[in-house]
């Protein structure tokens, strides 16, 4: 039998490489720039054509390459960070591998201009699908200038699979600001079509995060700093009350590199416990510095993954430093002593008069049909001419008829002289704790939330109005202005077409800003920056046309702000109109966003107890 196992081609083997490296317009951004900060460069360019699809261009003033480093780098596993094994276990740069720039080469069309400071020309190279073309002297600034071209135009099955431009832009960004908040030092700049999205010099760690984030953040951070033999851990978490329901501000860096670590993302939640709602996400910013033979970074392609040696003693200290940060600043959980039963003592009674209730005088013989009940001296003359018919002759009785009724219908309340009207309810209600309303039914208890049965009413009526048409906004007499980072900046001028059919009306206001016209006229205005905020965490992780999907979600979001709150007391009337109204609901057991409205607790579940 003839032989079968061959080698493959480094043109084919690039493009098997490629496959785990260089999975979007994104994975390129990060490998470019990562070589940027190993090159020593202090500022560094990223320019962006059709967001990466076209063009992908990282411009630095680094240290540049020879001409034989220049070609010798876009060969398979060459590198200058490691030349043995052991040094995978000692790495202080980013870059190590040797296969970004052979893989980005074998799926581009790559143009490279690099110069080393003591030579006088530098060196061009221009490669496509992994052959050089062309490598030639020519006249170019310190640093590196490497442009990637039509990205994948090689493997169109791949570049059919990218997503939307706005998706990948929103990638980018990500990879962007991970590398330009870990190393604070360097300038960075990004664009895309000639439109400038960040441009942030070189600062500490706090500015970085207000020139990304916007300076709204600024008053949200809360310092960390806990230092000990194993690990140093220094950055900044936010305030409890800003925490979000999706994620986007959780950061993780480990000897200037960032990382996704969902256990040391746990040690920040048990660290909020208490101090945040279940479905809420802290933000935090977190830099660990530790001995690089603790960790590993050579478990994932993307090299974003980290093995920790004894994670578990990073996990405690990272949690007790968070702790002892939110204790600085007097964030803590109240004290939540169990006054049931206990007796109220309000020494205020002891001063204040009760209050005064008014009586009203009035005639209960009155019968606005008997002008002599009333007191009223009218003579029978005029009374006849003022006739035009005559009324029928069962009148009185019919009114001595409802009369009657009428007073079958009032009680009279201990304490008052007055008669007060109590209407009974259709059905026996009774509102517990303030928040859940508790009914019997015929197969045990029912257990309604009082804020969730609102929310489904009120997020079915606002979805059948944002469908049928579009809302014309409620203008703002005082425009209030929301503040944004450049990222979600951008997104608000993409959307914006949209936000108005939904009737809000919003003009770019400052530098990176949109002052709100106008709201969708259901919406408080008080609401209405809490829900622009939740409209984009939203679009950030919804894939492709979201205008439909946006209206949902600023249904939710309006019946979220517009219902009942709990500890809301609520009378028989007021209940039975709410029971009415969500059984009249399309889908009266969940909201929208499927948390349970009413539960049955069964006869069968009682019987046990009293066994």
């Amino acid at each position: 039998m003839s032989d079968i196992i061959q080698l493959l081609p480094d043109s084919v083997a690039n493009q098997i490489a490629a496959g785990e490296v260089v999975q979007r317009p994104a994975s390129v951004v990060k490998e470019l720039m990562e070589n940027a900060v190993d090159a020593g460069a202090k500022h560094i360019q990223v320019v962006l054509k059709n967001v990466g699809k076209a063009l992908i261009q990282v411009i630095d003033d680094g240290k540049g390459m020879s001409p034989l480093d220049a070609r010798m780098a876009f060969e398979r596993h060459a590198t200058s960070k490691i030349s043995s094994a052991q040094d995978l276990f000692n790495l202080q740069t980013l870059g190590f591998r040797g296969e970004a720039l052979p893989s980005i080469a074998s799926v581009s069309e790559v143009e490279l201009k690099t110069r080393q400071e003591e030579n006088e020309l530098g060196n061009f190279l221009f490669i496509a699908a992994s052959e050089v073309k062309q490598q030639e002297a020519v006249n170019t600034p310190q640093g590196t200038n490497i442009c990637v071209k039509n990205l994948f135009f090689n493997i169109p099955a791949r570049r059919k699979f990218l997503k939307s431009d706005n998706t990948e832009l929103r990638n980018i960004i990500n990879e962007f600001l991970r590398v330009a908040l870990t190393h604070t030092d360097i300038a960075f700049s990004l664009s895309n079509n000639g439109n400038e999205i960040y441009n942030l010099p070189a600062s500490g760690i706090r500015q970085r995060l207000v020139n990304v984030f916007g300076k709204n953040i600024n008053t949200k951070l809360i310092s960390i700093e806990c230092v000990t033999e194993l690990v140093s851990i220094k950055g900044f978490v936010c305030h409890p009350q800003h925490a979000k329901k999706t994620y986007g501000e959780q950061y993780f860096f480990v000897n200037n590199r960032f990382m996704k670590h969902p256990f040391f993302h746990k040690a920040i939640q048990e660290a909020y416990a208490g101090l945040i709602s279940g479905d809420a996400i802290p933000s935090y910013f977190i830099y660990f510095t530790v001995n690089p033979s603790l960790i590993d970074v050579n478990i994932h392609p993307t090299k974003t993954e980290i093995k920790f040696q004894n994670e578990t003693d990073f996990f405690q200290i990272l949690m007790a430093g968070v702790k002892e940060a939110l204790g600085k600043f007097n964030i803590t959980p109240p004290l939540d002593f169990d006054t049931e039963g206990a007796i109220e003592y309000n020494p205020a009674q002891t001063t204040k008069p009760s209050p005064y209730v008014p009586k009203v005088n009035y005639n209960p013989n009155y019968n606005p049909f008997n002008y002599r009940s009333a007191g009223i001296s009218i003579e029978e003359s005029d009374f006849e001419k003022g006739k035009t018919q005559k009324a029928p002759a069962n009148w009185e009785s019919l009114f001595e008829g409802l009369k009657e009724t009428k007073q079958a219908e009032q009680t009279t309340l201990p304490g008052l002289e007055e008669t007060m009207q109590i209407t009974e309810p259709k059905a026996s209600f009774i509102q517990m704790k303030g928040r859940y309303i508790v009914t019997p039914v015929h197969s045990g208890l029912m257990f309604i939330d009082q804020k969730r049965a609102h929310e489904r009413i009120l997020f079915e009526q606002y979805s059948h109005t944002l469908s049928t048409q579009k809302v014309a906004g409620q203008k703002n007499l005082f425009p209030e202005t929301l503040e944004l980072s450049a990222a979600d900046f951008t997104l608000i001028q993409e959307i914006r077409k949209d936000l108005e059919y939904l009737g809000f009306e919003l003009h770019e206001s400052g530098e990176k800003g949109f002052a709100i016209d106008a709201t969708p006229p259901d919406l408080s205005y008080s609401h209405a920056k809490d829900i622009l905020t939740q409209l984009i965490e939203y679009y950030k992780s919804t894939e492709g046309d979201i205008k439909d999907k946006m209206a949902e979600r600023v249904a939710l979001a309006l019946a979220k702000a517009a219902a009942i709150a709990y500890n809301t007391p609520l009378d028989a009337k007021e209940m039975n109109d709410l029971m009415d109204n969500l059984f009249a609901c399309q889908h009266h057991n969940y909201t929208a966003d499927g948390k349970t409205i009413i539960h049955i607790l069964s006869f069968e579940e009682v019987n046990p107890w009293f066994k």
